[in-house]
């Protein structure tokens, strides 16, 4: 069955008859291709600046680099301890690990550290914890680097 000739179609041909439609047709494409692919931007991140963090990050304790970080900046009265913790997570030194690693929860992602619950809430602009201030660099970088070591109770 021939393909109906629209009124665009008899004008093209009878203004440039030398070229086809199925030129016309592949050359829009690709032109459209071309204006999306130029047109879409995406953040390729941000070269990180080098920290100079004392002492170096290397292999991540939560006992000893964790837990002192979320006990001095999140388990203060009125937040994430006592009784009634804000958001039901509560991280005391001996109920943090077991609460960050509920099933389910999202707030440790072993594979990709800043998409984690913990790591965007530690980060946010608009809802950030600790609310009193963000955490140092060294500290985001101890608590990402622990993440991406298995996220151990060691």
């Amino acid at each position: 069955m021939p393909i109906p000739k629209t009124c665009l179609h008899r004008c093209f041909l009878h203004r440039y008859p030398h070229i086809s439609m199925k030129y016309c047709l592949t050359s829009s494409i690709l032109l459209f291709f071309a204006c999306l692919l130029f047109t879409c931007t995406y953040h390729k991140g941000e070269i990180e600046p080098a920290l100079d963090c004392t002492p170096k990050i290397t292999t991540v304790s939560f006992a000893a680099d964790i837990n002192p970080i979320l006990n001095a900046n999140c388990a203060t009265s009125g937040c994430h301890s006592g009784t009634t913790p804000e958001g039901n997570l509560n991280l005391e030194p001996a109920r943090a690990y077991d609460a960050l690693q509920k099933r389910g929860s999202g707030y440790i992602d072993t594979i990709n550290p800043q998409s984690s619950v913990l790591y965007s809430s530690l980060v946010s602009i608009s809802d950030p914890m600790p609310p009193n201030g963000q955490l140092s660099p060294c500290d985001l970088k101890r608590i990402e680097t622990w993440m991406k070591q298995g996220a151990k109770n060691n």
